[in-house]
This record gives structure tokens, C-alpha cells and sequence, in this order.
């Protein structure tokens, strides 16, 4: 992906994140091996391009 596709996924994670933080949405977004990966990399401050 290039800059501006990654910044279009990132507003929409965003967008989700409010939406999941309102007691009006129900959350059924599964937690898949590659976001359970980035979370743990957020988590511990290494936030780095593993070359994707």
C-alpha cells in the first residue's frame, strides 16, 4: 500500500474506535494473528515497517 491508502485504513480504524467507545455500537470485529501482532507492537513502543 502507499502513504495515502495507509492513511485511508487508518481513519477508518479511527472512525471504528469512536464508534466501539459509544454504548450505541456493537462491537463484532474479530481480533485476527495480524492485529493481535500490531497491538502488541503498539503496546510496547516498537512501532516499526516490518516490510509489508
Amino acid at each position: 500500500m502507499n502513504v495515502d491508502q495507509h492513511l485511508k485504513v487508518a481513519s477508518w480504524h479511527i472512525e471504528q474506535a469512536r464508534l466501539h467507545a459509544t454504548t450505541e455500537h456493537s462491537c463484532g470485529c474479530p481480533l485476527n494473528d495480524d492485529y493481535a501482532k500490531i497491538i502488541e507492537q503498539v503496546e510496547s513502543g516498537n512501532i516499526v515497517d516490518e516490510g509489508h
